[in-house]
């Protein structure tokens, strides 16, 4: 930690600025521009690592709503263990950087191939060529929040420049919608005070929100260190998983209108015998059992994790100042984890 510098301070500055670096997005046409790489691509490929696999898993489903077959993959599997690609296979890679090594290889595998490709990525980014589409600057917050946020913006735009989706006339309000949700601060603080941290911390979500969960578990292990946090499928949940989850554990449950929403309210219900304390974040939780309800601006089912991933941001962030951590460090002040990161190169 730098000397004057509030732990988490950093992750705090990048978290707050996202409804600006949103609106700063939609003003430019970049992404459409790009998008013309991809215009008679029949499949395309989503690509990444992390946060930016959660980003590539929300994508899928935006490019379908364009009329695109779309399949997001991890960049290890996809440089490692590659599809058959076919003709008219188009691929969009998601790296903040762009300096992660498997990231890097799924492109230049690709480009190999053919030139239906674009690279959502941050400034002063290591890739190059024509396909990028760049997002925000480079966070000095290893947990990264503002570019996540920003590639799947990028996506959306991507996805109406591409087909017709039935939610572009809503891109335009995501920024604000996204600002309300920083408003939830007090309460996610609030919400977060229920949760036993030494217990398992488990994140639900169905269809979209599946990444919303992933993306919520492991925010807060970067961020708070100590926490152990899951992220589960909705309904992967209920096949085995939920015969492990204790009362003393917390569940984040994510409640958006959709196909999933019926099922989230069995869960919900199943989770109340249990005594499991349950945060309830979306635009559909006044009528779940629920000790927390973070209620989030309604935007199509498409659009929302890049709205309902801000509570989970805020919980990371709260939970890593209950714990005393410095979310900006991962851990790389402590000697063996400095030590163990340095046995791989990312």
């Amino acid at each position: 930690m730098s000397e004057g510098k509030e732990p988490g301070a950093y992750l705090l500055r990048t978290l707050e600025s996202q409804p600006r670096e949103l609106a700063r997005l939609l003003a430019d046409d970049s992404a459409a521009r790009a998008a013309e790489r991809l215009q008679d691509a029949g499949r395309i490929f989503l690509v990444g690592t992390g946060t930016s696999f959660h980003g590539a898993l929300a994508g899928q489903y935006m490019l379908r709503g364009a009329g695109r077959e779309a399949w997001a993959v991890r960049a290890f599997e996809f440089a490692a263990y590659p599809p058959e690609l076919r003709d008219g296979d188009g691929l969009i890679l998601f790296s903040h950087r762009g300096s992660k090594r498997f990231s890097r290889d799924s492109l230049e595998q690709f480009k190999r191939f053919g030139k239906r490709w674009v690279a959502v990525t941050g400034q002063g980014t290591q890739l190059a060529g024509d396909g990028l589409i760049l997002t925000v600057e480079q966070e000095k917050s290893p947990v990264h929040t503002a570019s996540h946020t920003a590639a799947m913006l990028r996506l959306a735009q991507i996805a109406t420049a591409i087909g017709s989706p039935s939610w572009a006339s809503q891109l335009r309000s995501v920024p604000d919608a996204v600002g309300e949700s920083l408003k939830l601060r007090d309460q996610v603080a609030e919400a977060v005070g229920t949760i036993d941290l030494g217990a398992t911390v488990h994140y639900v979500g169905g269809g979209p929100a599946y990444a919303s969960a992933l993306e919520g578990a492991l925010k807060v292990r970067e961020a708070a260190h100590r926490v152990q946090a899951e992220g589960h499928e909705l309904e992967g949940l209920l096949h085995g998983p939920l015969v492990s989850v204790q009362p003393e554990h917390a569940m984040l449950l994510i409640a958006q209108p959709g196909p999933a929403l019926a099922r989230t309210r069995e869960v919900a219900n199943a989770l109340a015998e249990i005594g499991t304390t349950v945060i309830a974040v979306g635009p559909e939780t006044g009528d779940l059992p629920a000790a927390g309800h973070l209620q989030t601006p309604l935007l199509d089912e498409v659009l929302a994790p890049i709205v309902n991933v801000i509570p989970l941001q805020w919980a990371a962030y709260h939970a890593s100042r209950r714990l005393g951590v410095d979310a900006d460090s991962f851990r790389r002040d402590e000697p063996i984890y400095a030590a163990a990161q340095s046995k791989f190169a990312l």
